[in-house]
């Protein structure tokens, strides 16, 4: 299983030389040039401007578990008065929804059963969930996209939603984020048709990040935080996380070079070789060859420091031995060989260290068994006590037909 698809964004380097800098330099022209081959030379111009980011919402109160419970069988409730009253909703779909929310109504958290309950009402959704348990996020994508745009409110949602998470997983943040700034603005729907907008403004808080749209990616989480205080932790965690990385964030740094060439490389693992990617190689260039000087200048400078500070050693060890011969301190008839340097440590210095990423230079970075941890929380698409629920109402479909 690849841990690493799930939504973490590691962007750490370790610069020990300038010859690391000159082979990432390569590897960023290599990609470069074969970006450019089908559309000719890229424009050379940085990425555009980022647009002003939304405003941060206001923080809600953190509901008690009772207030939690009531609000949830109020949801599910509505669910399945909707349920029985749509009349492109089979009978025997109607019939299994009503007598499993009677079973499980007085369960100590009860919001899953909605997402059972879609997948009674909607085959092709149960489809996709199975095929998000199998990893085949490509044929979930296929079943989803249709279902994103069902006239029933309570299918568009969680369709839609589970969506923009097979986009996630298939590295195709450009459009999951597409899809997931309409459904996160439908608030009230997602509040009073699903539990899912603490999900969904996680995900459009995460894509928007690793779009590169830091200032809109911190707005997105600063709101994330503000109006689900109480959301899974498995949100909450990598949330605070990528705020505070955001907070830490250098510009122009190795941090920025990494995000570049990381968003390139998933375009082009994606298939694609367009405008965009070609910016923001040409920015990495750019950066690279920016960092690169600043390191040549700090290595000559040093160098210089280096040749004045044995200059005036040899000044003041010439002045004692002067001092010190028997001749009253006249030039001995053998000269010195000034010109000779004296041993003593090489002048690379600093360049040498090993340059440990900032904070904001790792984002996301969380431990594998974390990230491994939150990919199954996320996947997780049928809670046991309700698996079996769906489970029975599809056996028994097949037995009638």
């Amino acid at each position: 299983m690849n841990k690493n698809r799930f939504p973490v964004h590691s962007s750490q380097i370790s610069v020990r030389c300038f010859p690391v800098f000159a082979r990432t330099v390569a590897l960023v022209l290599c990609c470069a040039t074969a970006a450019r081959g089908a559309d000719g030379p890229a424009t050379g111009t940085r990425p555009a401007e980022t647009p002003t980011p939304p405003a941060v919402a206001e923080p809600r109160p953190i509901l008690s578990p009772a207030r939690k419970l009531e609000h949830a069988r109020r949801v599910i409730d509505r669910f399945v008065a909707h349920v029985r009253g749509a009349p492109d909703v089979p009978a025997s779909a109607r019939s299994a929804v009503e007598r499993g929310w009677r079973e499980h109504r007085n369960d100590e958290d009860p919001s899953e059963f909605l997402t059972a309950g879609v997948a009674i009402v909607r085959e092709a959704y149960k489809n996709a969930m199975q095929a998000m348990d199998q990893e085949d996020f490509a044929a979930a994508e296929a079943l989803l996209r249709p279902l994103a745009g069902d006239k029933d409110v309570y299918v568009a949602l969680h369709a839609g939603a589970l969506l923009a998470r097979t986009l996630v997983e298939q590295e195709k943040l450009e459009e999951a984020e597409e899809l997931l700034a309409p459904l996160a603005a439908r608030e009230k729907e997602l509040i009073e048709c699903s539990f899912l907008e603490a999900e969904v403004d996680f995900l459009l808080a995460y894509c928007r990040l690793a779009n590169l749209r830091y200032e809109e990616a911190r707005a997105s989480l600063q709101s994330f935080e503000n109006q689900h205080p109480d959301a899974p932790e498995r949100l909450r965690l990598p949330a605070r996380q990528m705020l505070q990385e955001l907070a830490a964030r250098q510009p122009e740094s190795l941090g920025e070079v990494s995000d570049l060439m990381d968003y390139a490389r998933r375009r082009l693992s994606t298939g694609r070789a367009d405008k965009p990617v070609r910016q923001r190689q040409d920015r990495a260039i750019e950066l690279l060859d920016k960092l690169i000087m600043q390191a040549e200048e700090r290595e000559n400078q040093q160098n210089q420091n280096q040749d004045q500070n044995e200059s005036e050693r040899d000044r003041q060890q010439r002045q004692r031995q002067q001092q010190n011969q028997p001749n009253g301190g006249n030039r001995s008839n053998t000269p010195m060989q000034d010109s000779r340097r004296p041993q003593g440590r090489g002048g690379i210095g600093e360049l040498h260290r090993s340059a440990t990423a900032k904070p904001g230079e790792e984002w996301g970075k969380m431990p594998p068994e974390e990230r491994e941890r939150i990919l199954q929380s996320l996947r997780r698409n049928f809670p046991s006590q309700y698996r079996q629920l769906v489970e029975q109402y599809y056996k028994q479909l097949a037995k009638e037909k």
